[in-house]
């Protein structure tokens, strides 16, 4: 179920119709059924549900008008009960193919965050797919955002950063702290300041996917655990509280939920666009309590290098633009190029640090789009 904006409905289903009409795609995941919820004959409103506000009082204040729909589709696994590292980097891998897609045939997504990415069930499915399409707009004809010719495929970096030996003790008594949205912390830095939209940021966006995801969990969930929330459809019961191994994001971090816009956005724009950006990240102190308290010894160094070639190839595409960093360029293929290799030079690591609960199957090509 979701509240939708009664003023993007008619975008919504325009974006819903250009999709049908050019076919859906394996990475992508949309509802074969969607309706308006209606209570005693009247369809379901905030402002018919809610009778706090005077007509004056809902103009004055702008108080938006939602529509509460169900929606059906395909079950998919969400990303917090990921196997291990190698399967969300799959997953993302997935999303990044479907957002590609969309992208190709005129339709920006705007709401790249780790909600909106699932994985699949089982290890002979796709592993990623992009979901939820509320937000999407079809591109602007008139406004098109090419992207720079694709540049030669980066070096792969290996990075050995020196175990910290005293970290401050984590703090797990704060409550998590997030946006009404949910999507604030994966905004691009260009959007954040007031720039265009444009897929760029959407890819961008992926990016702090990645990189929140090591603060967000304690590795993946017991084999048995997993196993059992796959049975149960993934419902997560009310009053059941966050999963085990779920944590709480470094203040530096948690800041991007519910601070100030600007300040997120120089903060990563910073971390982009400075040559030592990504260094300064993996070698802080946060990052380290987080690698340290929350990830197996042996994942520590491919963990780094993960962010280190990912905040890279972002990097680099400052360097490369017309718009002289005041906005990321990265494609879809040097995204994904990069997440193959790092898959591929880790390979050894994916089945010993894996809780998948299922048998893989032999002959499974996952880096093949």
């Amino acid at each position: 179920m979701a509240w939708q904006d009664v003023t993007r409905m008619a975008e919504q289903d325009a974006v819903m119709q250009h999709l049908t009409n050019h076919g859906l795609h394996s990475n992508v995941i949309v509802p074969f059924k969607t309706e308006k919820v209606q209570r005693n004959d009247e369809i379901c409103t905030t402002l018919g549900v809610i009778r706090g506000f005077l007509d004056a009082q809902i103009e004055e204040l702008g108080v938006e008008n939602r529509v509460l729909t169900l929606s059906v589709s395909e079950l998919k696994r969400p990303v917090r009960y990921f196997w291990g590292v190698h399967d969300f980097v799959r997953g993302l891998r997935g999303a990044l193919l479907g957002h590609e897609y969309l992208t190709n045939i005129g339709i920006l997504h705007r709401d790249i965050s780790e909600n909106n990415i699932v994985l699949g069930l089982r290890p002979e499915d796709e592993r990623g797919y992009l979901i939820d399409l509320d937000m999407a707009i079809r591109q602007n004809a008139e406004e098109p955002t090419q992207p720079e010719p694709v540049r030669p495929r980066p070096i792969f970096f290996k990075c050995y950063t020196p175990e910290f030996s005293t970290l401050p003790e984590p703090d797990s008594k704060k409550p998590m702290r997030a946006l009404r949205t949910g999507t604030f912390p994966y905004i691009s830095y260009n959007v954040l300041g007031g720039g265009r939209h444009t897929q760029f940021d959407d890819v961008e966006s992926f990016l702090y996917v990645l990189l929140l995801f090591f603060f967000s969990y304690a590795g993946p969930l017991p084999v048995p655990e997993l196993h059992n929330t796959d049975e149960a459809g993934f419902v997560h019961s009310i009053g059941s509280g966050r999963p085990s191994h779920m944590r709480n994001w470094p203040d530096q971090y948690a800041g991007w939920a519910d601070g100030e816009t600007l300040a997120i956005a120089n903060q990563k724009y910073f971390s982009i666009t400075n040559v030592n950006g990504a260094k300064r990240i993996i070698q802080s102190t946060e990052f380290a309590e987080c690698l340290q308290n929350n990830w197996p010894k042996e994942l520590h160094n491919p963990i780094r290098d993960l962010i280190v070639n990912s905040f890279t190839i972002f990097y680099n595409s400052t360097l490369h633009t017309a718009a002289n960093g005041s906005r990321t360029e990265v494609s879809h293929i040097e995204f994904v190029s990069m997440l193959d290799t790092w898959l591929d030079v880790y390979s050894h690591l994916e089945d010993k640090f894996s809780n998948c609960p299922f048998k893989q199957p032999e002959a499974v090509c996952e880096t093949e789009s």
